[in-house]
């Protein structure tokens, strides 16, 4: 059942009521299609001899990622009535340049994603990749091969399915499984034709690629998963609607969240969830009548508890 064509079918006055429900789990399928990818690239920090090799590099990236498809799924957006894509944003950073086709380069990525018949974003990803090896020439051709490893589009491929697994599991419970799965075997892959660099780190301190979909796909994080999803749809999506009760899942799913935070104190996974969301969760709670999830929020996640703090006293 395809929720978002179910969903235009029926009154507003049935959405509420639906929203009302949301504590037993709904079954639809609003899987996302392809990417609408921005590319900024910054080369200020290497040579300018050397920059004429990287012209082509922003339209090469942002052309391969919008152009790839990297699910067989098309799904119709609810506002738009146009195909669902993913809005993100890749910022590469250059910081070295050696011999004639070889980089090391910093990304940054963001992912956003709509909120439920609305023109409105939450943003659901946000990284920083800090290294990255690679290799490019001007001109070259970019293909797509889930099976066959290279330092540039395997890297691409990578966050393309992380960021349609994120997307995905916004919208239904577990639904980025299967791109989680492809993150993880470009992972594999990685670690198997490369020196790992990037993709694997020993030190349990420094995030690489492989903790993401290795995190995701642990049944110890099957809760979280499902709590990003009553975030999303039982409360972002929902506040529209029943404001009360969307804000009481929004709640939920923080408490939720926090729990495993207990037991997985170094979760990567929970950081980057709460480095991505907190200015949101904290401006939207305002409104939440029990103001103690604010000391909670603290607990939860002290890099902003000064953020959480100012909120608290509004």
């Amino acid at each position: 059942m395809n929720y978002l064509l179910k969903m235009q079918k029926i009154s507003k006055k049935i959405c509420i009521i639906i929203v009302i429900f949301l504590s037993t789990p709904l079954f639809y399928q609003p899987k996302a299609q392809e990417l609408d990818a921005t590319v900024d690239v910054d080369v200020s920090a290497i040579n300018i001899d050397i920059r004429d090799r990287l012209t082509n590099f922003k339209n090469d990236v942002q052309n391969y990622l919008n152009k790839t498809r990297f699910t067989d799924e098309n799904i119709v957006n609810d506002v738009r009535g146009k195909p669902y894509k993913i809005k993100c944003n890749f910022s590469f950073f250059f910081r070295t340049a050696t011999g004639i086709d070889s980089y090391e380069a910093q990304l940054v990525v963001s992912v956003q994603r709509n909120i439920y018949k609305t023109e409105n974003f939450t943003t659901v990803f946000r990284v920083k990749d800090e290294t990255w090896s690679f290799n490019y020439v001007k001109g070259q051709s970019f293909y797509h091969d889930d099976l066959k490893y290279n330092n540039l589009t395997s890297f691409l491929d990578y966050y393309a399915y992380m960021i349609v697994g994120f997307d995905d599991d916004s919208w239904e419970p577990n639904l980025g499984t299967v791109r989680f799965q492809k993150a993880q075997n470009i992972v594999n892959l990685a670690i198997a034709n490369s020196d790992g660099k990037g993709w694997v780190d020993n030190s349990s301190l420094k995030q690489s690629r492989s903790v993401y979909p290795a995190e995701l796909l642990n049944s110890k994080y099957d809760n979280f998963r499902k709590a990003v999803w009553i975030y999303h749809f039982a409360g972002m999506d929902s506040l529209q609607y029943t404001k009360k009760q969307a804000l009481e899942k929004i709640a939920e799913a923080i408490e939720m969240i926090g729990k495993i935070k207990k037991t997985e104190v170094r979760s990567f996974i929970i950081k980057q969830f709460f480095d991505t969301k907190y200015l949101e969760i904290a401006a939207t709670l305002v409104d939440y009548y029990d103001k103690s999830i604010y000391r909670k929020l603290m607990d939860f996640d002290p890099d902003h508890s000064t953020t959480y703090d100012e909120y608290a006293k509004k």
